[in-house]
């Protein structure tokens, strides 16, 4: 496992570049967000996502969500109607997942064949960074085995998970230091969190 040390508040750029091609290449990466440490790689590579799943000791009928760095990535592979983005513009800050309709695109085995998909826009420097670089949406889950608590900050991540990552991400503590809260936007119900 390749450790990176990215600055969260003046993200490295040759750092950054070499997690996005770790992204690129299939690599199951360990990466900070605003709420915990995430555990993911690109939607697109069905060998890693069967990785993401296995490592975190997931059962294959529980769904994983997908980071995007900004609304417009996001659109490319959900289909919101105008209320639903506006909330989710209105609330892009805050450590929310939101549930929304998945486009055609998104591969069946990320979702559990479910028609919804949760969405992930982390408001953290490092992660924005690395999806703007890669260029490619992410399937996001917390580091650590289903059943465990998640990580706050990186040394809170399990030997488990980082012995069988291929690269991680250190930049300190992670803001909020729990687990997203989860929307349904097309029900207005919170599904988790407070």
């Amino acid at each position: 496992m390749k450790l990176l040390r990215i600055s969260a508040e003046n993200p490295e750029k040759d750092l950054v570049s070499y997690a996005a091609k770790a992204i690129l290449e299939g690599k199951v990466v360990i990466y900070p967000t605003d709420t915990v440490y995430g555990l993911g790689c690109a939607i697109s590579r069905e060998e890693s996502v069967k990785r993401v799943f296995e490592i975190k000791k997931r059962s294959m009928d529980k769904p994983l969500s997908i980071a995007f760095p900004d609304i417009e990535s996001a659109k490319k592979y959900v289909s919101l109607d105008a209320r639903e983005e506006e909330y989710i513009k209105k609330n892009i800050e805050e450590p929310f997942t939101f549930i929304v309709r998945k486009k055609k695109n998104v591969p069946d085995n990320v979702t559990a064949g479910m028609g919804t998909v949760g969405i992930r826009i982390p408001y953290h420097e490092v992660i924005k960074a690395v999806l703007h670089s890669a260029k490619v949406p992410v399937i996001t889950t917390s580091a650590n085995v289903s059943g465990e608590k998640p990580p706050a900050s990186f040394q809170e991540i399990s030997k488990k998970i980082l012995g069988k990552a291929d690269l991680a991400i250190d930049s300190g503590p992670c803001r909020v230091g729990l687990p997203s809260k989860i929307v349904n936007v097309l029900t207005g119900e919170t599904l988790r969190g407070a």
